[in-house]
């Protein structure tokens, strides 16, 4: 993956956070902003904000795992993103007093689809990392006073944060995996027709 097509997937990862965070968290009142000036009841920086982590999240898929055990395509990438989705969709409407439980529900899923994907070490590192760091920037921007989570566990957040951070670190490396095998079936393609 170029720096170029990184930066287009974190634009794309930037869209579809914010319509995310906007349908599945600010419209279930999971979480409130307080900067202005606003649109729709998020402060204007959260796509700014969602391209720096999305930018963030798929460098370091990108540094750590520059190859997958396997082949991976669109139906995979498509699997993934859905399960994050989804993920993302239960935390809004779930039942705050529900929140350790769905965090560990959360746990056991990522554990099953790194086991069943035979993920690298690396990539399990990258997970958490990304995970650890998603919570501590979330943390500190609702300290800096952007936006609360109505309903926080800890350092200001959900118990359900980490590990959906967890999932959506599989989508990045699966991203970066298909962009990167897309690059070099082209290059395959370019080498074998300038041989003819």
């Amino acid at each position: 993956m170029t720096d170029r097509q990184l930066l287009v997937v974190a634009a794309g990862f930037a869209v579809f956070l914010t319509a995310c965070d906007q349908l599945f968290h600010v419209r279930t009142d999971t979480l409130v902003y307080h900067w202005d000036p606003q649109v729709a009841g998020q402060t204007v920086i959260v796509p700014l904000t969602f391209s720096l982590a999305g930018v963030a999240m798929l460098d370091l898929s990108r540094r750590a795992q520059p190859q997958r055990v396997g082949p991976i395509g669109v139906r995979h990438v498509l699997a993934s993103l859905g399960t994050v989705t989804a993920a993302y969709l239960v935390s809004g409407l779930l039942d705050p007093d529900l929140a350790a439980a769905y965090a560990i529900v959360l746990l056991v899923l990522w554990g099953v689809r790194v086991a069943m994907r035979r993920e690298r070490p690396a990539a399990v590192v990258v997970c958490l990392v990304v995970a650890t760091g998603g919570v501590l920037a979330e943390s500190a921007l609702s300290a800096a006073g952007e936006f609360d989570y109505l309903a926080p566990d800890i350092l200001g957040v959900p118990w359900w944060l980490f590990p959906l951070y967890l999932h959506g670190a599989l989508v990045a490396t699966d991203i970066v995996a298909l962009v990167s095998r897309s690059a070099a079936d082209h290059g395959a393609r370019a080498r074998t027709t300038g041989r003819s």
